[in-house]
């Protein structure tokens, strides 16, 4: 492997944590794992930056020749797990492992949130709307469906008849907070509409967590109807947390997070029974 050295970006937790695996585990050589800043630097030429920045490079000193992204990984991984490179150049897969790799690399730094810089880190990737509208979207749409099927299963008691779709819900705070954001005058709303609905995703990944417990304890019998009001609770405390959080890291104003606050008084009088 040591004729192989991977590119990562080393302000992106995600990277520094998986390049770091592969070098535990001997899929990189301990100098196969390179900042993309420091290389540049040594050798401004050698990489394409408008292509790394959004695709990992790694170079394959034998060839002299640059991969990116999924091919680059593909040629990691694939000469520790031949059968990762086969199933990988598969068109069909590799199109699919294309698609998810620059789903997550786009948005990478909403999955992994770092602090507010002041100076622009070279591998940062660019803003993309088409990518960001994919991540939103599609994290709205299985927030949706988790929430739906919790309340649905563990909080229908307490729910009014005629409720607003949860769908609408969802969307609906997504344009309150926009609205807030601009009210306030902050800065990259871009950005913080990922970091909004990341934080929903979180919650209701916490949900499902806590779905799969009740229905544990209803094969026993037990009565679960107030556990899941307080499940609920610790996830939407859980979420104003990880808001106040992101907000803070990205220094953005502490009204985001009361707005946020706000709407969710405003909205439970037309969802829950009082």
């Amino acid at each position: 492997m040591e004729t192989i050295s991977l590119l990562y970006d080393e302000d992106c937790p995600l990277c520094r944590w998986y390049t770091r695996l592969f070098v535990k585990y001997g899929i990189l050589d301990t100098d196969g794992r390179i900042s993309y800043n420091k290389y540049v630097v040594l050798h401004p030429t050698k990489v394409n930056a408008d292509i790394a920045q959004t695709k990992i490079a790694c170079i394959d000193h034998q060839t002299n020749q640059v991969y990116y992204g999924i091919d680059g990984l593909l040629l990691v991984l694939g000469n520790r797990f031949k059968l990762i490179r086969i199933l990988g150049n598969f068109k069909p897969i590799n199109l699919l492992l294309k698609f998810l790799y620059l789903f997550f690399s786009y948005n990478r730094r909403i999955f992994a949130p770092v602090k507010k810089r002041t100076v622009e880190c070279a591998c940062e990737p660019p803003k993309s709307i088409l990518w960001r509208t994919v991540f939103i979207a599609s994290l709205s749409f299985f927030t949706y469906l988790i929430v739906t099927w919790y309340f649905e299963h563990f909080l229908s008691h307490y729910m009014l008849i005629n409720t607003p779709n949860d769908l609408i819900l969802l969307m609906a705070q997504i344009g309150f907070q926009w609205g807030a954001f601009a009210l306030f005058r902050q800065k990259n709303s871009y950005n913080y509409l990922g970091h909004l609905v990341f934080t929903s995703f979180l919650g209701a990944l916490l949900l499902v967590f806590f779905g799969a417990g009740l229905q544990l304890l209803n094969l026993f019998g037990i009565q679960t109807e107030f556990l899941a009001v307080v499940f609920y609770g610790i996830t939407i405390l859980f979420m104003f947390l990880e808001h106040k959080r992101r907000i803070q890291l990205k220094e953005w104003t502490w009204k985001l997070t009361l707005s946020w606050v706000v709407f969710r008084i405003l909205i439970y009088p037309f969802v829950f029974q009082i």
